[in-house]
């Protein structure tokens, strides 16, 4: 269902569809343009163009009580983004790269239009592997996504040092979150205190600079087409650790492991081998920052992502609370190993 509260009528979408975007692709005339909603949380429609089958993606971003104003900034910002890795960084390529954005309108409910990316979400490539054992296409998927992470940072790292406040003000930001929920405090204080030595080591965060990171690494915003990876929902990219990809989509691994298979080290050998493949491109293509410095900042970063996926309500309590545990872990032998390989 269209957010009608906003948006007149059908006609208006396919009206500019026809007027502003289908006419940057192929020119008219046009056919019918059917309209599917692709998300059930979120209001994600797939646009298609029954003649010549063009298909484009739209993405609102006023829902729910979000106000316009504050909805549009979250639109332009994902444009913006979209467009500045394609044009100045590279990320516009066949192999690896970002979606296209196509347009944007504040009136049909601050929508984005982009191209739409073939393929499957790496969600179904990491079901296959637990449900079905089909390990070897996972790895697969995770070196190309290592590649699509290696070429965004590479192409756009820069010669400002890493700020080393920024995870420390991220745990609290997702302490002060979680705490509002049934799980109050639970293990915050414990988590606070094995969080305090990374503080008080800032060599291990230091020893790098500043890239764009994609920001909301989630197995649901990459889509894998034959040997291709396409990189969607930039709302969030950031300039800041190239760990905050790495290392989050390593929590994505560990969590949709344990969640659905019970075991808490099931993702093991797959966030090794993503994070060794990242380490081979990257060296491969003149990169600087050693395997040894990454991993050494992985379970840190770890950490953070599995906090917020604790956030996550729809998710059971205790479930929540054991993800809250594995991310105290990480920061307490996490940092220990990381020492001790930084002395190796």
């Amino acid at each position: 269902m269209l957010p009608t509260d906003v948006l007149d009528s059908r006609s208006f979408i396919s009206e500019y569809l026809r007027s502003e975007v289908f006419p940057e692709i192929a020119p008219p005339p046009y056919g019918d343009i059917r309209i599917r909603r692709l998300s059930c949380q979120k209001p994600v429609y797939l646009f298609r163009e029954t003649a010549r089958d063009i298909t484009v993606v739209g993405k609102s971003f006023k829902y729910d009580h979000i106000a316009l104003e504050d909805a549009w900034e979250h639109a332009e910002r994902e444009y913006l983004n979209l467009s500045l890795l394609r044009k100045e960084f590279g990320m516009n390529g066949d192999s690896y790269k970002v979606v296209a954005p196509l347009g944007k309108n504040k009136e049909l409910a601050a929508m984005l239009v982009m191209e739409r990316a073939p393929g499957q979400v790496l969600d179904h490539y990491i079901a296959s592997a637990i449900f079905e054992r089909r390990y070897g296409s996972l790895f697969d998927r995770l070196s190309h996504l290592a590649r699509f992470f290696s070429k965004l940072h590479r192409n756009s790292q820069t010669d400002r040092p890493l700020s080393i406040d920024a995870p420390s003000q991220y745990l609290n930001k997702m302490l002060d979150s979680l705490i509002k929920s049934p799980l109050g405090d639970f293990q915050r204080g414990s988590i606070e205190h094995h969080a305090a030595p990374w503080r008080n080591n800032p060599g291990i965060l230091a020893v790098d600079r500043e890239v764009i990171a994609h920001g909301d690494a989630t197995p649901t915003n990459f889509l894998f087409h034959q040997n291709k990876v396409s990189g969607i929902d930039l709302e969030r990219m950031m300039s800041g650790d190239r760990c905050w990809d790495l290392g989050f989509m390593a929590a994505e691994l560990k969590h949709h492991f344990m969640w659905r298979t019970g075991n808490a080290w099931a993702a093991e050998p797959f966030i090794g081998h993503f994070l060794w493949e990242y380490n081979v491109d990257h060296q491969d293509n003149g990169g600087t920052q050693s395997f040894r410095d990454i991993t050494g900042r992985i379970p840190l970063f770890m950490a953070l992502g599995l906090l917020r996926i604790a956030r996550n309500d729809w998710l059971d309590l205790p479930y929540r609370r054991q993800l809250m545990r594995e991310a105290k872990r990480c920061l307490k032998y996490g940092l220990s190993s990381s020492i001790t390989t930084a002395r190796w």
